[in-house]
């Protein structure tokens, strides 16, 4: 009797051990940090960081969060939470969806800062999508994909604005100047959208 006890006790530390009994593992910083990060700060990108959140079948399931200059982590679901329902509140979502049905108008939102957060709203006509069924594009999980934490803008000839749900500042008509930049005032600082080929690079100083 008593070497059964031996083995389940250990058993069990194991357990807790592997799973963590249903907490979330520690926060690993990446050693190799993304370039195209969102900034939280004048010249501070975030860092990005992954943990274990659960496990699925074929072992453990990782997370990325975003930690800023004083260590607080922000989860990337929930600011695309927060940024979809904004558009929800302004009405900008369902035009969104409508354009992405009767037009073949693709949109992707890269966060490019946080404190406060602000997304690029990028859109641009995808003719091999014409004729498709679009049903998926109403639901919640399919605009909250397009928002995307880790990317700068990705067409540097699509129709850009920019909007913050914590400012209240509904999309915004990004404006170039012949140097191809674009400006966005920040109550912090300054944040710039850059043409780069045919891709484009943001700032903030």
């Amino acid at each position: 009797m008593s070497s059964k006890r031996f083995w389940i006790v250990p058993g069990i530390l194991l357990c807790c051990c592997v799973t963590g009994c249903g907490r979330p593992g520690p926060l690993v910083i990446s050693k190799k940090q993304p370039h195209y990060a969102p900034w939280c700060g004048p010249n501070l990108r975030v860092q990005v960081g992954q943990r274990v959140v659960g496990h699925v079948h074929d072992g453990a399931k990782h997370k990325e969060f975003l930690v800023d200059e004083t260590g607080k982590e922000h989860d990337p679901d929930k600011i695309a939470e927060q940024a979809w329902s904004f558009l929800e509140s302004t009405g900008d979502a369902r035009q969104i969806a409508e354009g992405f049905i009767k037009n073949a108008h693709q949109s992707t939102m890269p966060v490019v800062s946080i404190n406060p957060v602000v997304v690029i709203l990028e859109t641009y006509t995808e003719p091999s999508w014409e004729n498709k069924n679009r049903d998926p594009a109403h639901e919640r999980w399919f605009w909250t994909a397009q928002i995307q934490p880790n990317s700068d803008p990705q067409h540097s000839q699509a129709r850009m604005f920019w909007f913050s749900p914590e400012l209240k500042q509904g999309p915004t008509k990004l404006t170039f100047s012949e140097a191809g930049v674009a400006k966005i005032q920040l109550p912090n600082g300054l944040l710039k959208v850059v043409r780069d080929g045919d891709t484009c690079k943001t700032t903030r100083e």
